[in-house]
């Protein structure tokens, strides 16, 4: 047989006794691939009473040499060695009937029609060869090495409802809603697909049961080219249900568990029928990313579909999906209207995990902390599940990274990739580690708004759910290769640590985190303000629209243009840059004026991964023409490149504040006020004071560790000290803000403060204080060494992990605070405020540098800033970190409000460590780790 597939979905032991490896089967593979014909062109007139009417579709709407998944039936067994005589070594079987199946060209399939004992050719895609004739020999499911391809969408629903059947008391298999669905080329309709959700529990049908019982959901493939999900998870409900589980199954009293097949036309994609598509995709049959259309707090692209069932009001006024939804959204997102609708009929919906695929990687396995707001004791509990998760992928995946043979089968893919890509593939790392997690920045270096997990974390009363819930990526699982091949040495990885992901998550259910903040009686006052606060009430949104286009083109040996027209009362312009399969395109945004204001290359980016494609935002952009020129990394070869734009207007042509959402995009403002200073209420409740037997009683305000606000008017008149003594009222004060700098007094208190012995921590623009106080830590500092610069998230670039600063952090943390939930655009340069200290001034002034920033992370000659550092003092310090709490951003779509703030770990934990606190956690009672000196 030849073609792509033919030859990576052998099982490996069936290499033994062939004289062609595994690894020169891989690397020859690249030269037999097949591809789908153009929609609706024949390719052939290959016809056959023997084929049914799709396997004759199939086979004549493809090349002529890609091989077809083919089901036989035979008359009888004799016919296999009819077809060995062919040159073909089919999946054979006598069980219910005579059938063998094999990947056929359209020569071999003629061919095959020709034998006598041969009744009929089927197309038969999946994993199980003869799931069609219902044979489960080797399980519903198969084995990864004994599988011949990717699980199939209707393989799936044959199989879940046969293990239903078989299960009744265990698994519900259900329909929640459709998707957009694809044209269907054979029947010539629209053909949307059914999406799907396996609950399993005991006395599954026991509503009053069910609904009691914590649940654990797990998002399988939402993008359709990351496959591991769906290969995990699927084989996990087998084995569990055949009780080859025993940790999950001592749950199911008490647990429910929840598997989401999220992306059916991405699945389905690949399906001739459905047309040109080499292989799944990332997206659905609208073409959308479903999983950028999740009405997310904060910031919202304009040119998504945030999909919010309860409509323009954002009130629950009718049973499933609200009347008023907007008609686009019921075209364009029926399927993640249907998710959040389905998702919020569940109750104790505690955890969850969205399993995603990525590029490449030195750790195989990244665990991605969403953009949502936490308290003390929701970041320990998300972290020891983290820790607990690292433990146990190290055990087993460990092993199977070390073999020699999968180190040698990375190079040869990854030659592979660099060949497709057109680029140096040797230069791609191979896995070394199983596992590490941190923010989405932290791991694959961006971050983004509008995703179906950081919508499900967020609160309750913002339309949220309320869940502790991570993300996972997983390497080598996404369009790396054209046609993403079924490998079983890949597929085994993805299998082993995504079934060892969902163990961990569930288990997690079982466990009581605790965590707590020990002052040792020390108390901190933060400088309130109301200067960071923001209200809906403020706002005075005007009248807007949007208008949406998109263009797909082909790029060959020259590089192509796309056009955007951008009229004169245009506010806000949104452009995405999508490439299909996994191709390599670097794009470059120019104005009107040919100036060139954003440029894309995925393969240079601040973090490990490459980009699948980018999403530019620009305000009040110049009107005329803007450009976007694409330009492929090989010119032996055509890529294909959707390119979406979307452009906000007003009835005025001067900027505005804010546009109106239900104008713009069909839902009203989410009422909303907000103000970072309430992280301090939320950390004051897991504080601990001197002499707690157990360390684990939480703190009170107004005690020796309380935590209390102070005005600026309060600090400018002595407020900070006892009386009118020298005493220090308080141990510590943190100033987020500069409101006050041009207050001499209340300047002076600080410098006095400071002077005396206390600790001073500047965060955010409070930051700009250490260019006017005189105290001798901060007095060499000038207002122009301090400023204030934008990028698309607040980091730190470098890190100096043996400052006092950065005790208790790992080295993959970066990200200071997540600007999308407070209602910055995701961009580059971007426009996420840290404020920063010139790195020579501030040495000058004996300062310790634990982190740098730069303004702007893409810049050929980017400019560094000092975001984390100390400047002491006799008995104290000033500490600086430049980017933590800053307030929200109303000038851009936010119509599901803001969130009040979101540093990250590491903000928290280096604030915890300036103040001079310690972090405990405990786990089941049990003290298990501190963090701080």
């Amino acid at each position: 047989m030849t073609g792509e597939d033919s030859l990576v979905s052998v099982p490996a032991h069936r290499f033994q006794s062939s004289p062609l490896s595994r690894r020169q089967f891989v690397r020859l593979s690249a030269a037999t691939a097949g591809a789908v014909a153009v929609p609706g062109a024949v390719s052939a007139e290959t016809t056959s009473e023997t084929f049914t009417s799709l396997y004759e579709f199939v086979l004549n709407h493809t090349d002529a040499d890609f091989a077809v998944a083919s089901l036989i039936l035979l008359e009888d067994a004799a016919g296999f060695g009819d077809l060995e005589e062919l040159g073909l070594h089919p999946e054979t079987t006598t069980e219910p009937r005579p059938a063998a199946w094999a990947r056929l060209t359209e020569d071999e399939a003629a061919a095959v029609a020709d034998v006598e004992s041969v009744t009929e050719l089927q197309y038969s895609p999946g994993s199980n060869p003869f799931w069609r004739l219902g044979q489960y020999e080797r399980g519903v499911f198969p084995d990864v090495y004994e599988s011949v391809d990717f699980v199939d969408y209707e393989q799936l629903i044959d199989g879940m409802r046969r293990l239903e059947s078989a299960h009744s008391d265990r698994l519900r298999f259900r329909a929640v809603g459709e998707s957009p669905g694809y044209d269907n080329l054979f029947l010539d309709e629209r053909d949307p697909k059914e999406v799907y959700v396996a609950e399993v529990t005991n006395d599954v049908t026991d509503e009053d049961s069910f609904r009691e019982k914590e649940k654990v959901l797990f998002v399988q493939s939402i993008h359709g080219d990351e496959r591991s999900g769906v290969e995990a998870g699927s084989r996990l409900v087998e084995r569990l249900l055949a009780g080859e589980e025993p940790e999950l199954e001592a749950l199911l009293d008490d647990v429910v568990l929840l598997f989401l097949y999220a992306n059916p036309d991405g699945w389905v994609a690949r399906r001739p029928e459905y047309g040109d598509e080499p292989s799944f995709t990332r997206t659905t049959g609208a073409g959308n990313d479903p999983n950028r259309q999740y009405p997310t707090v904060g910031w919202i692209d304009s040119g998504r579909y945030p999909a919010e069932p309860d409509g323009a009001n954002l009130r629950d006024d009718d049973p499933g999906v609200d009347d008023d939804v907007p008609e686009e959204y019921v075209t364009n997102v029926p399927d993640s209207l249907a998710i959040a609708e389905h998702m919020r009929s569940y109750e104790n919906l505690e955890y969850g995990t969205d399993l995603h695929g990525m590029y490449w990687s030195e750790e195989l396995i990244f665990g991605l902390i969403v953009n949502d707001q936490y308290d003390h004791g929701e970041y320990h509990d998300l972290y020891h599940l983290n820790r607990t998760t690292k433990t146990r992928l190290e055990s087993a995946l460990g092993p199977l990274l070390e073999e020699p043979k999968r180190q040698a089968f990375f190079e040869d893919l990854n030659e592979r990739i660099g060949d497709e890509g057109g680029f140096d593939g040797s230069v791609l790392p191979t896995p070394e580690e199983a596992f590490d997690y941190g923010t989405i920045l932290d791991t694959i270096g961006y971050t983004t708004s509008g995703t179906l997990i950081s919508w499900m974390s967020q609160p309750p009363e913002k339309g949220g759910l309320g869940i502790t819930m991570m993300a996972h990526e997983i390497g080598w699982d996404n369009a790396i290769l054209d046609r993403i091949p079924y490998m079983p040495e890949l597929v085994e990885l993805h299998v082993v640590g995504y079934q060892e992901i969902i163990r961990a998550t569930a288990a997690h259910t079982a466990r009581d985190v605790e965590a707590t903040i020990e002052t040792d009686g020390a108390s901190t006052a933060y400088v309130e303000t109301d200067a960071l606060t923001r209200t809906s009430a403020d706002l005075e949104p005007v009248d807007a629209d949007r208008v949406v286009d998109s263009a797909s083109v082909t790029l060959g040996a020259r590089p192509r243009d796309v056009h955007v027209d951008v009229s004169s009362h245009a506010v806000e312009l949104s452009v995405s840059v999508d490439p299909d399969h996994g191709e390599f395109v670097r794009a470059r945004l120019v104005d009107p004026t040919g100036r060139t204001v954003h440029q894309y290359n995925p393969l240079a980016g601040s973090g490990p991964q490459p980009r699948p494609g980018v999403e530019w935002t620009i305000e009040d952009p110049e009107p005329g023409e803007w450009t976007v020129e694409l330009k492929t990394l090989r010119s032996d070869r055509d890529a294909s490149v959707t390119v979406r734009s979307a452009v906000l207007l007003t009835e005025r042509g001067d900027a505005v504040e804010t546009v109106d959402p239900l104008e713009a995009i069909g839902y009203q403002q989410r009422a909303y006020e907000v103000t970072p200073l309430e992280y301090y209420d939320a950390y004051a409740e897991y504080t601990t004071g001197p002499g707690r037997s157990n360390g684990r009683t939480r703190g009170r305000h107004g005690g020796p560790q309380s935590i209390d606000g102070l005005s600026v008017e309060e600090i400018r008149d002595g407020g900070l000290f006892r009386g009118r003594s020298r005493r220090l009222a308080v141990d510590n004060v943190v100033v987020n803000h500069d409101d006050g700098i041009d207050d001499d007094a209340y300047v002076a208190e600080l410098d006095r403060f400071v002077d005396a012995g206390g600790t001073l921590v500047a965060t955010d623009r409070g930051v700009h204080l250490l260019g006017v106080m005189e105290t001798a830590a901060a007095g060499d500092l000038e207002p122009d060494d301090v400023a204030e610069f934008e990028a698309f998230s607040s980091f730190l670039g470098e890190k100096n992990a043996d400052h006092p600063l950065l005790a208790g952090t790992r080295p993959i943390q970066r990200e200071l605070w997540k600007p999308a939930p407070l209602g910055y655009p995701i961009d580059v340069p971007g426009y996420a405020p840290t404020t920063g200290i010139d790195p020579d001034a501030f040495e000058d002034a004996g300062g310790s540098i634990a982190g740098i920033a730069y303004d702007d992370p893409f810049g050929a000659d980017p400019v560094l800033w000092v975001a984390a550092g100390t400047l002491p003092t006799d008995d104290g310090a000033i500490h600086v970190i430049g980017g933590l709490l800053p307030p929200g951003r109303q000038r851009n779509l936010h119509p599901f409000g803001l969130l009040e703030h979101t540093p990250t770990f590491l903000g928290h934990t280096m604030l915890t460590n300036a103040l001079g606190y310690r972090q405990r956690r405990y786990v089941d009672g049990e003290l298990i780790d501190t963090f701080g000196d």
